[in-house]
């Protein structure tokens, strides 16, 4: 028997549920609230000699001083504790150094926001000083910044581009720039014209009667101002006034697609493209272009808005329209998908750079099979992958599918992003040797085993991952073995190798227990274990996971490290949010603590990351605060 406490610990109730028994990390896992009694102290209501366990259910992303308290009581009498977030059905189990590491994240996040935060708050003031005065003389009062920006961020970490399918059918054009609409804009007109050869409706909610497509008897529907059309509050308050009428006209017409002109602080059409699944098309006519048409040039009172509601479009386009290849390029080295880019250098070009875009996608994703695991974690991991392969992004110059592509991938792995690599990962000391990775992406890492020697297999729960290595090995003229299987239950005979390596993956699965279980049974005696993992005392956790999203943008008020982390952690064009852990060295050193020989290194920090005063210190700070930890181990003879 289990007990169950609801957040504010003054109400608990007692179920059975043999899902819980097993379950250790981090898991999706309903459970249903029991029947619940008020109790006037929990630490009594502990003392029950029936309960095997103790669920604490959480509203936050952490637990509270006395939710730790009381997790510590449970676990000082022998039994399990777990703790729950019912709206993300994930449940994370508690054991001492999972509470340990809970008591430094409450103790570092009390502190960021007793120190840092008041800081960053003063920094932000004296920057926006000027211009804030000016806003003071005239006697107006900006718009609730925060409130936007934290609406924009949440939507931008849901965002998942529709699939593109029947272009045939009725489409919508969306512009919402009524500070730039023109009675005659030549160039919406030659769009909508384009747009028109495809689908069979087009119909266009504008801001002003637009006189070319009148004469084109194209159907329009001009949308009422906003009461308010003046200054940079007109423009961020904008999307508030469109989205009703916005969200009425595509329940109404049922689009196939929803094609925007693209404007500063306009997010109409990528929420509604969320909320409702349409595919989203918009224009990118480059860094800023759409904010210095909408200011003329003046500098920005809420520039963080413009860029938030700029990224959200990015994120959740199912194509995104240039017209020059440079602003491809850019838009790649912003993280975005090249796939997704269409160069259209005329308008013309546009409807049948679409239908070519949409067979692509359509193509792309009936080639990703996958593997039927039961479980939601692996299903988005699959997602993830099939569709983004792993370092996929950084070949910018190289046609894909070449060998100068794979090349690509690989010079900037280990010149760039990783310089430690070759020699930290043993690349050149296995010859002769049976080599399995596990989840190989596209084969950059097992092409430098085999080329030096090793006999090397590579099992990938992403196809889309496999199909890429096997043609990467065959550019290189390489051998090796890939299978399509789950890592959890290895598809080998026991004393398979000699060893066992995988970079980055471990820490996708829900189980990595068992992996882990499965890497020693397939070694052979004496063999030998690599194995990267996410570190949690890190720079990059602190400072980008815990301060910036979870603390600055207030993502710790609503959900847990995990599902930031699963939602942040490997951002990429199709928005999966394949499941995130991070490791200390004690929880690493226990997943392989029936190895022998347990070394942990800490690796991954660049320069950039350090502040100026502190760069001369990398080598000594990457072994401290390093996001990645790499284990190696043995297995006994």
């Amino acid at each position: 028997m289990y007990l169950y406490f609801e957040p504010d610990l003054q109400r608990a109730g007692s179920f059975d549920n043999a899902s819980l028994a097993p379950t250790t990390e981090r898991h999706h896992l309903g459970l249903a609230r029991p029947p619940l009694h008020p109790v006037s102290d929990a630490s009594a209501e502990l003392s029950r000699s029936a309960v095997e366990g103790v669920v604490f259910e959480l509203e936050s992303g952490l637990p509270s001083q006395r939710h730790l308290q009381l997790i510590d009581q449970v676990l000082s009498a022998d039994r399990r504790a777990w703790v729950f977030w019912p709206e993300e059905q994930a449940v994370e189990c508690v054991d001492a150094e999972r509470l340990d590491s809970l008591r430094q994240h409450l103790r570092g996040v009390t502190w960021l926001k007793r120190i840092a935060v008041p800081i960053d708050e003063f920094v932000t003031i004296w920057n926006r000083g000027p211009t804030g005065l000016r806003w003071i003389y005239r006697g107006e009062f900006p718009v609730r910044r925060s409130d936007i920006l934290i609406k924009l961020t949440m939507l931008t970490l849901r965002a998942q581009p529709a699939l593109l399918s029947n272009l045939s059918s009725a489409a919508m054009y969306l512009r919402t720039d009524y500070w730039n609409a023109g009675p005659d804009d030549e160039r919406m007109g030659r769009v909508v014209a384009s747009l028109g050869t495809m689908s069979g409706t087009i119909v266009c909610l504008t801001p002003r009667l637009d006189a070319g497509l009148e004469q084109a008897d194209v159907q329009q529907v001009v949308m009422d101002p906003p009461r308010q059309d003046e200054g940079e509050d007109a423009i961020v308050l904008a999307p508030t006034h469109y989205w009703s009428i916005v969200k009425a006209a595509c329940q109404t017409l049922k689009p196939a697609y929803l094609y925007d002109r693209g404007a500063a602080a306009q997010s109409v059409g990528a929420e509604l493209s969320q909320l409702l699944g349409i595919p989203y098309i918009v224009e990118y006519r480059g860094a800023g272009a759409i904010l210095r048409e909408a200011l003329n040039g003046a500098t920005p009172f809420y520039p963080e808005l413009y860029s938030q509601a700029e990224e959200l479009a990015l994120r959740q386009a199912t194509a995104i329209v240039v017209e020059a290849a440079k602003l491809k390029d850019e838009l790649i080295a912003r993280g975005i998908d090249g796939s997704r880019v269409i160069v259209a250098s005329c308008p013309t070009e546009i409807a049948s750079l679409l239908e070519a875009s949409a067979s692509e996608q359509r193509l792309r994703a009936s080639r990703a099979a996958s593997i039927e695991t039961g479980d939601s974690y692996k299903d988005q991991v699959q997602n993830q992958w099939n569709q983004n392969p792993v370092g996929s992004q950084h070949a910018r110059t190289s046609q894909p599918h070449t060998l100068d592509w794979f090349l690509e991938v690989e010079r900037h792995r280990y010149d760039v992003y990783a310089p430690w690599m070759r020699e930290t990962m043993e690349f050149d000391e296995h010859r002769g040797h049976d080599v399995l990775e596990i989840g190989g992406g596209v084969g950059t890492d097992l092409a430098q085993f085999s080329a030096h020697g090793a006999r090397v297999t590579d099992v990938d729960l992403a196809a889309g991952h496999l199909q890429l290595a096997q043609e990467n090995f065959r550019l290189r003229g390489l051998q090796g073995r890939f299978l399509h299987h789950d890592a959890e239950s290895l598809p080998f005979d026991d004393a398979s190798f000699d060893l066992v390596y995988s970079n980055g993956v471990l820490h996708h699965t829900p189980n990595t227990a068992a992996v882990v279980a499965e890497i020693l049974r397939v070694l052979r005696p004496g063999g030998r274990a690599i194995v990267m993992l996410y570190a949690e005392h890190s720079l990059h956790y602190w400072r980008k996971l815990v301060w910036l999203f979870g603390i600055k943008q207030r993502m710790l008020e609503r959900m847990s490290m995990g599902e930031i982390m699963s939602r942040t952690v490997e951002r990429s064009a199709n928005e999966a949010r394949p499941l995130v852990k991070a490791y200390t060295k004690r929880r690493a050193e226990a997943l392989f603590r029936n190895f022998e020989r347990v070394e942990i290194l800490q690796k991954q920090l660049v320069a950039e990351e350090l502040p100026d005063g502190l760069k001369w210190t990398l080598s000594f700070s990457e072994t401290r605060l390093g996001w990645n930890l790499i284990v190696k181990a043995s297995k006994r003879p």
